[in-house]
Protein backbone atom coordinates (compact mmCIF):
# COMPACT_ATOMS: atom_id res chain seq x y z
CA UNK A 1 0.00 0.00 0.00
CA UNK A 2 2.86 2.36 0.53
CA UNK A 3 3.90 1.87 -3.03
CA UNK A 4 0.59 3.13 -4.38
CA UNK A 5 0.63 6.18 -2.15
CA UNK A 6 4.18 6.99 -3.26
CA UNK A 7 3.10 7.05 -6.87
CA UNK A 8 0.21 9.30 -6.05
CA UNK A 9 2.36 11.61 -3.94
CA UNK A 10 5.02 11.80 -6.64
CA UNK A 11 2.55 12.90 -9.30
CA UNK A 12 1.19 15.59 -7.00
CA UNK A 13 4.69 16.84 -6.36
CA UNK A 14 5.16 17.46 -10.10
CA UNK A 15 2.32 19.95 -10.14
CA UNK A 16 3.80 22.01 -7.33
CA UNK A 17 7.30 22.70 -8.55
CA UNK A 18 9.37 25.58 -7.30
CA UNK A 19 8.77 28.84 -9.22
CA UNK A 20 12.22 28.93 -10.83
CA UNK A 21 11.54 25.67 -12.66
CA UNK A 22 8.23 26.93 -13.99
CA UNK A 23 9.89 30.03 -15.47
CA UNK A 24 12.36 27.97 -17.47
CA UNK A 25 9.45 26.23 -19.19
CA UNK A 26 7.99 29.61 -20.21
CA UNK A 27 11.17 30.95 -21.81
CA UNK A 28 10.97 28.80 -24.98
CA UNK A 29 7.29 29.62 -25.36
CA UNK A 30 7.97 33.35 -25.10
CA UNK A 31 10.85 33.06 -27.55
CA UNK A 32 8.67 31.29 -30.09
CA UNK A 33 5.92 33.87 -29.70
CA UNK A 34 8.42 36.71 -30.12
CA UNK A 35 10.00 35.28 -33.28
CA UNK A 36 6.81 34.05 -34.99
CA UNK A 37 5.61 37.50 -36.18
CA UNK A 38 9.02 38.24 -37.66
CA UNK A 39 8.82 35.22 -39.94
CA UNK A 40 5.75 36.58 -41.69
CA UNK A 41 7.17 40.02 -42.54
CA UNK A 42 8.84 38.95 -45.80
CA UNK A 43 5.66 38.22 -47.75
CA UNK A 44 3.82 41.19 -46.29
CA UNK A 45 6.55 43.67 -47.22
CA UNK A 46 6.93 41.97 -50.61
CA UNK A 47 3.25 42.51 -51.41
CA UNK A 48 3.45 46.11 -50.27
CA UNK A 49 6.64 46.93 -52.17
CA UNK A 50 6.33 44.91 -55.37
CA UNK A 51 2.59 44.49 -55.71
CA UNK A 52 1.61 48.02 -54.79
CA UNK A 53 4.33 50.65 -54.87
CA UNK A 54 6.60 49.39 -57.67
CA UNK A 55 3.75 48.29 -59.92
CA UNK A 56 1.89 51.59 -59.55
CA UNK A 57 5.10 53.56 -60.16
CA UNK A 58 5.75 51.65 -63.41
CA UNK A 59 2.12 52.16 -64.43
CA UNK A 60 2.24 55.91 -63.79
CA UNK A 61 5.51 56.12 -65.74
CA UNK A 62 3.83 54.42 -68.68
CA UNK A 63 0.91 56.85 -68.50
CA UNK A 64 3.41 59.72 -68.63
CA UNK A 65 4.82 58.21 -71.86
CA UNK A 66 8.14 57.37 -70.23
CA UNK A 67 8.63 54.59 -72.74
CA UNK A 68 8.98 57.32 -75.38
CA UNK A 69 10.79 60.07 -73.44
CA UNK A 70 12.93 58.01 -71.01
CA UNK A 71 13.30 54.57 -72.59
CA UNK A 72 16.32 53.43 -70.58
CA UNK A 73 14.85 54.17 -67.17
CA UNK A 74 11.42 52.86 -68.09
CA UNK A 75 12.73 49.60 -69.56
CA UNK A 76 15.00 49.04 -66.56
CA UNK A 77 12.06 49.64 -64.21
CA UNK A 78 9.91 47.12 -66.08
CA UNK A 79 12.67 44.51 -66.01
CA UNK A 80 13.38 45.03 -62.30
CA UNK A 81 9.66 44.65 -61.60
CA UNK A 82 9.61 41.43 -63.63
CA UNK A 83 12.65 40.11 -61.74
CA UNK A 84 11.08 41.07 -58.39
CA UNK A 85 7.97 39.08 -59.23
CA UNK A 86 10.11 36.14 -60.32
CA UNK A 87 12.10 36.16 -57.06
CA UNK A 88 8.86 36.39 -55.09
CA UNK A 89 7.68 33.29 -56.91
CA UNK A 90 10.69 31.44 -55.54
CA UNK A 91 9.99 32.82 -52.02
CA UNK A 92 13.18 34.92 -52.09
CA UNK A 93 11.37 37.85 -50.54
CA UNK A 94 14.34 39.99 -49.52
CA UNK A 95 15.76 39.89 -53.05
CA UNK A 96 12.33 40.58 -54.47
CA UNK A 97 11.91 43.59 -52.18
CA UNK A 98 15.28 45.01 -53.28
CA UNK A 99 14.37 44.58 -56.95
CA UNK A 100 11.01 46.18 -56.24
CA UNK A 101 12.69 49.21 -54.66
CA UNK A 102 14.96 49.57 -57.71
CA UNK A 103 11.95 49.27 -60.01
CA UNK A 104 10.07 51.95 -58.08
CA UNK A 105 13.06 54.29 -58.08
CA UNK A 106 13.70 53.92 -61.81
CA UNK A 107 10.00 54.26 -62.65
CA UNK A 108 9.75 57.49 -60.65
CA UNK A 109 12.90 58.77 -62.35
CA UNK A 110 11.52 57.83 -65.79
CA UNK A 111 8.24 59.59 -65.04
CA UNK A 112 10.05 62.74 -63.91
CA UNK A 113 12.18 62.76 -67.05
CA UNK A 114 9.14 62.23 -69.27
CA UNK A 115 7.17 65.02 -67.60
CA UNK A 116 10.09 67.46 -67.82
CA UNK A 117 10.72 66.63 -71.51
CA UNK A 118 7.04 67.07 -72.32
CA UNK A 119 6.98 70.43 -70.54
CA UNK A 120 10.17 71.47 -72.34
CA UNK A 121 8.71 70.46 -75.71
CA UNK A 122 5.51 72.39 -74.99
CA UNK A 123 7.37 75.54 -74.01
CA UNK A 124 9.72 75.22 -76.99
CA UNK A 125 6.83 74.91 -79.41
CA UNK A 126 5.16 78.02 -77.99
CA UNK A 127 8.43 80.02 -78.20
CA UNK A 128 9.22 79.02 -81.78
CA UNK A 129 5.79 79.93 -83.12
CA UNK A 130 6.20 83.13 -85.10
CA UNK A 131 4.18 86.11 -84.02
CA UNK A 132 2.50 86.30 -87.43
CA UNK A 133 0.98 82.86 -86.89
CA UNK A 134 -0.63 83.95 -83.64
CA UNK A 135 -2.24 87.01 -85.19
CA UNK A 136 -5.29 86.95 -87.38
CA UNK A 137 -4.54 86.57 -91.05
CA UNK A 138 -4.62 89.76 -93.10
CA UNK A 139 -7.45 90.27 -95.54
CA UNK A 140 -6.62 89.10 -99.04
CA UNK A 141 -5.53 91.81 -101.43
CA UNK A 142 -8.03 92.72 -104.07
CA UNK A 143 -6.87 93.22 -107.53
CA UNK A 144 -7.78 96.67 -108.79
CA UNK A 145 -9.51 96.89 -112.14
CA UNK A 146 -7.52 98.55 -114.82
Amino acid sequence: MTRISAVIDRSQARCYRPPRLRISRCVPTVAVLAVAPLLGCGPVEYISQVGNRAASAVSSAKLAQADRYAPYEYTAAEEYLHKAREEGGYAEYQDAIEYGKKAEDLANRARAIAVSKQAEAASRSSRTTPSTEREEPAAPKRSQPE
